[in-house]
């Protein structure tokens, strides 16, 4: 295309995304699948993340937008674990936060690349990673 090389990327629970990512400058935007071991020394990592909520709306958003964006797999599972922690602290604290659809929306995308990317890397099938993963933390 345009006389130069792509690599094209299909993401697959989504259908009909694809991404063009020119072959030239790949490495500064796709970065190789995790492995076993790395998946895990990210899973230690998320198990010592604590619960962060800025209770600032615009602080907030604009906070996980930049960790969203940065592609930075640590920054993913930021966002993974504040998500895990929004739903296990229970009603009476969530209207304190007050999380609104947009933040929802950031932390479950957070959520669905970090578990995509777990089941490819430990060979699992995705309706079964999240389950998996939970586990796995809990182990380590």
């Amino acid at each position: 295309m345009n006389g130069k090389e792509y690599f094209l990327v299909r993401v697959n629970r989504i259908s009909g995304e694809t991404f063009y990512v020119p072959v030239d400058s790949a490495d500064n935007i796709i970065r190789h699948i995790m492995t076993v071991k790395e998946a895990d020394e990210l899973l230690r990592l998320i198990k010592k993340i604590g619960k962060d909520f800025n209770t600032n709306t615009k602080q907030r958003r604009d906070a996980y937008k930049k960790r969203l964006s940065s592609g930075d797999v640590k920054d993913i599972a930021y966002l993974y674990r504040q998500l895990f922690f929004y739903h296990e602290i229970g009603a009476a604290e969530n209207d304190e936060i007050k999380l609104g659809p947009v933040d929802l929306e950031m932390l479950n995308y957070a959520k669905n690349m970090l578990l995509d990317e777990l089941a490819i890397s430990y060979s699992q099938p995705r309706d079964a990673v999240e389950a998996f993963i939970e586990k796995r933390i809990a182990s380590l």
